[in-house]
């Protein structure tokens, strides 16, 4: 993998950087008691994607940087995590609706438990409406204004060398 598959991927989260990140073809993947399209195991530094993802490179490129995204979030620190969670609490504490990812969306229909789950889902998800080549999806619900709010987060706290 390389960087140029994400751009403008910022470089400090770039597979490249580490060990290998191997990429897994599986048609049996499963989000708790929901079917997949994807998944990452961290610890062996695997990605996973269903192979209806071979034929849809817009989705595949969503989906492949949701992923990626799994594994900035277990290097992004509990100072920049926790930034991350207080936004999302202003987002809630607002009423937002919506979402950047089904993956997200059902989490925080389940809130208020497993919101550390819900917060990695919302990073993941917003990088990948960000970082992917996918400009426009169903699930993209988030009204703008949030949006932009997890934008200016994702601005000031990645460092986007590139």
């Amino acid at each position: 993998m390389t960087n140029s598959t994400w751009a403008p991927l910022p470089s400090a989260l770039s597979p490249s950087n580490g060990r290998p990140i191997r990429l897994r073809w599986n048609d049996t993947l499963r989000d708790g008691p929901r079917p997949a399209i994807g998944g990452a195991a961290i610890r062996r530094r695997e990605i996973h994607l269903h192979s209806c993802l071979r034929d849809d490179p817009v989705e595949h490129s969503r989906i492949l940087t949701h992923e990626l995204f799994h594994f900035a979030w277990t290097r992004l620190g509990n100072p920049r995590r926790a930034a991350w969670k207080n936004l999302l609490h202003n987002e809630l504490a607002a009423n937002a609706r919506g979402e950047l990812g089904l993956s997200s969306q059902w989490r925080k229909d389940q809130l208020p438990k497993a919101f550390n789950n819900y917060a990695c889902e919302a990073f993941c998800d917003t990088a990948a409406a960000l970082f992917s080549t996918c400009r426009e999806h169903e699930e993209y619900t988030l009204a703008n204004r949030w949006r932009a709010k997890r934008e200016k987060w994702f601005l000031a706290n990645l460092p986007m060398k590139y």
